[in-house]
């Protein structure tokens, strides 16, 4: 069990730089992505707008930029499970193994051991991402179920309440898959399917 400390987490941060550098070029990177094949999508349907009238024009510029869009998330969609495993588990790996008392390389060997160490507990991304994805529907259904449950007890004031609740639970299903991951990191678990259930039970 560890202690929540926001010093250690600072300090976490300042010792993963490299990773946290690594997030954020990797999500700048996306975000440039969208932009720019939206853009390019809607130039080029500008360009095609100009063989007919005004508003021919402006439909080919929204449909072009929409396209541009579409054509971006589908190439993320498929890239999906390789960011999750080299980015977030990654980083994720990193950060237990320093709270373990353990050393990890600096710069670019730091990302590289991180999947080193991804690899050795769950093989390939596409596992990973399937267990990610299961770890965050049951998390749903639990915090699903604990809405449920108050939205039904006679208790005053228990609407007021239920907007806090949501709240949190909203921020905490974003990031229990997360500390599940972490708990199947940790314990070293040889089966991370099992490791995964073994958190859910902790966090319900």
């Amino acid at each position: 069990m560890w202690d929540f400390s926001m010093t250690q987490a600072l300090g976490l941060m300042r010792k993963t730089a490299p990773f946290v550098l690594f997030r954020v070029i990797v999500y700048f990177g996306i975000s440039a992505a969208f932009i720019l094949a939206t853009g390019t999508g809607a130039g080029i349907g500008w360009g095609v707008g100009a063989f007919g009238d005004g508003d021919f024009q402006i439909n080919s510029t929204f449909y072009g930029g929409l396209f541009g869009f579409a054509a971006a998330a589908g190439v993320l969609f498929f890239l999906r499970d390789y960011i999750l495993y080299i980015v977030k588990a990654g980083h994720i790996a990193v950060m237990v193994e320093i709270m373990q008392g353990g050393q990890v390389p600096g710069g670019r060997g730091q990302i590289e051991h991180a999947t080193a160490v991804v690899k050795a507990r769950f093989g390939e991304a596409s596992a990973l991402f399937a267990l990610d994805r299961l770890i965050k529907g049951v998390v749903g259904v639990i915090t699903g179920l604990i809405q449920g449950i108050l939205n039904i007890l006679p208790i005053p004031g228990v609407d007021q309440m239920m907007g806090v609740v949501r709240a949190y639970l909203k921020v905490s299903v974003g990031l229990v898959d997360e500390v599940i991951l972490a708990h199947g990191i940790k314990t070293r678990a040889e089966d991370p399917w099992a490791s995964a259930q073994d958190g859910l039970v902790l966090y319900a």
